[in-house]
């Protein structure tokens, strides 16, 4: 869960130097050398949005889901994480809701988790026919975890690999471990403003209620504060340090009204996901990317779920410099993984 704009009020937006010209969702046609469509697509019964890039139309395909619910990651993986479209096609979505996607006549009773999929899925169809591929690759973040590794679980012949990048597994322990990480280091820091912030949850949050919304905000809040989102620092300012103002991809306003309509529509709906007891095998091989400090989707619990999941092939990657977001924390390194999946599938 990205939750960058509760944290962050003076928030600067993400920079994008290149010039973007929206592509017709009719025109299909990408010259080999050099993908650069933005467009929208009808998914789901709603007009939503896609980026797609990449150098070579031949290469692999990778469908990007972003966290949140409702944070649209297309600026910030075209800053840090360009080198990716050097080894696949890179499709970003902004799911029903978020940013670009977002629109407020929305039906409020179309944001549940199974409509996600399904838009998701029809998405995969479109770009297996687009590209003419049998099956491509599927990245989720966060709370794209959740999408991305039920989507895997339903339709395996759509995909060559899955990689999860703070892999959901249970939400309830999710919760309950990130904030005994925040009390540890409140503690630890001899921080009274902290504790008297996060002692009166415990023993109420997490929950299934409307209140467990404002509590996840506060939590969250001291969870970036002692390192347990980027690593080693008190906010996100370390990952938009790169930011300017009047990136085409990152429209501020939208993206809070998204961002404030998803997680309001989805959060008690993402509180049931435990994929200990709905998803102990997989049936298409899976990558889980972990940060060594991730406490936002604690890695203890990535851990176990990667030991006890079966799959034909699965593999475990630690990212000792991270916590949550080890793609822009370690994007060189993480590039480098993302070459070598493409290059052993």
């Amino acid at each position: 869960m990205m939750l960058y704009l509760k944290h962050l009020p003076a928030l600067l937006f993400f920079p994008f130097i290149m010039a973007l010209q929206p592509a017709s969702s009719q025109s299909h046609s990408l010259r080999t050398d050099s993908i650069y469509s933005l467009e929208k697509v009808q998914l789901g019964g709603i007009r939503q949005t896609i980026l797609t890039t990449g150098t070579d139309s031949s290469k692999p395909v990778l469908l990007v889901l972003h966290g949140g619910p409702g944070f649209t990651e297309m600026a910030v993986f075209r800053i840090y994480n360009r080198d990716l479209d050097n080894d696949y096609v890179v499709v970003h979505w902004d799911q029903r809701g978020a940013a670009a996607s977002y629109d407020p006549s929305i039906p409020e009773s179309s944001m549940n988790i199974d409509q996600f999929v399904s838009d998701a899925h029809e998405l995969v169809t479109l770009l297996k026919k687009r590209f003419k591929k049998d099956k491509i690759f599927l990245l989720g973040h966060s709370w794209g975890t959740a999408l991305g590794l039920l989507l895997a679980q339903r339709y395996p012949e759509d995909f060559a690999a899955y990689i999860g990048i703070g892999q959901v597994v249970n939400m309830m322990d999710n919760e309950r471990l990130s904030l005994q990480y925040t009390l540890q280091m409140a503690n630890k820091a001899h921080d009274t403003a902290a504790l008297r912030e996060l002692k009166p949850l415990v023993g109420r949050y997490p929950a299934k209620n409307d209140s467990s919304l404002d509590d996840l905000y506060l939590q969250r809040k001291w969870l970036s504060y002692f390192g347990g989102a980027i690593w080693g620092h008190h906010d996100y300012s370390s990952i938009l340090d790169r930011i300017k103002p009047g990136d085409p991809l990152f429209n501020g306003e939208q993206i809070a009204a998204g961002e404030t309509f998803s997680m309001r529509t989805l959060w008690k709906q993402f509180l049931n996901i435990d994929f200990f007891t709905t998803a102990p095998v997989l049936k298409v091989p899976v990558y889980f990317i972990t940060g060594r400090h991730d406490y936002n989707t604690p890695f203890a619990l990535v851990e176990k779920y990667y030991k006890q999941v079966k799959a034909p092939a699965k593999k475990l990657i630690w990212f000792e410099n991270s916590a949550h977001i080890p793609q822009f924390e370690e994007p060189a390194r993480f590039n480098a993984v993302m070459k070598e999946i493409a290059r052993q599938q």
